[in-house]
């Protein structure tokens, strides 16, 4: 295969095709994906015919089986092959249907979705920025100094976008929602943060409240 500018990491895979990144890998490990829809080039990576596969591998999981899914797809193989991003809504528009002898599917929801998924993903990364002086040269959101995972760390903990604007006055509700797509599918190695909150804003305690059994 050509070498290619437009390859995904698996992060940024799932996040397009909107699956887990256990399922990328898996597409991958256990050859869902024909060769030339992945390389392994300082780690795996993935193209985006291949984010349209996984896609619709996954969302049709309930309906055909493993080897039926995977039939669909040798039949989408040549079409797949070459495309780029930038192409994905052109493609949607056009016939992306395959008719069995008791099924029908139709591939183009598939692309317009990676379509989004790309577009959102893209979005996301031109609002962050790095410069090694700010932050130590964190992945900062642009024209701040606040740290892009420590956003979506305080998201995923449960912050209210209201206490996350309280904590860090200068975002926006847009640039909240974008830390967190971009930490999606731009993951911190090693252990996950924690909630990360300014100096005088602590995390609000949700205590449970045991429920009551009958007797």
């Amino acid at each position: 295969m050509a070498e290619r500018t437009d390859l995904l990491r698996p992060p940024e895979a799932a996040f397009v095709s909107g699956i887990a990144v256990k399922a990328v890998d898996r597409a991958i490990d256990e050859h869902v994906l024909p060769e030339g829809f992945y390389v392994f080039d300082d780690g795996r990576r993935l193209t985006p015919g291949a984010c349209v596969m996984i896609a619709f591998y996954h969302a049709a999981a309930d309906t055909f089986t493993p080897g039926l899914r995977k039939h669909i797809l040798t039949r989408f193989e040549d079409r797949l092959r070459h495309v780029e991003f930038a192409q994905y809504h052109a493609l949607s528009r056009q016939n992306w249907t395959l008719d069995g002898e008791y099924w029908s599917i139709d591939l183009a929801p598939f692309l317009a979705r990676t379509a989004c998924g790309y577009e959102r993903l893209c979005e996301a990364e031109a609002e962050v920025s790095r410069d090694a002086a700010v932050m130590s040269g964190a992945e900062v959101l642009r024209g701040t100094r606040v740290p892009v995972h420590d956003v979506a760390a305080s998201v995923g903990a449960g912050e209210s976008i209201g206490r996350i604007r309280d904590a860090y006055p200068s975002l926006t509700d847009r640039q909240i929602e974008l830390a967190v797509v971009y930490a999606t599918a731009h993951p911190l190695r090693g252990r996950p943060r924690g909630t990360v909150l300014p100096a005088g804003i602590r995390p609000v305690e949700r205590k449970r409240v045991p429920r009551k059994t009958a007797g």
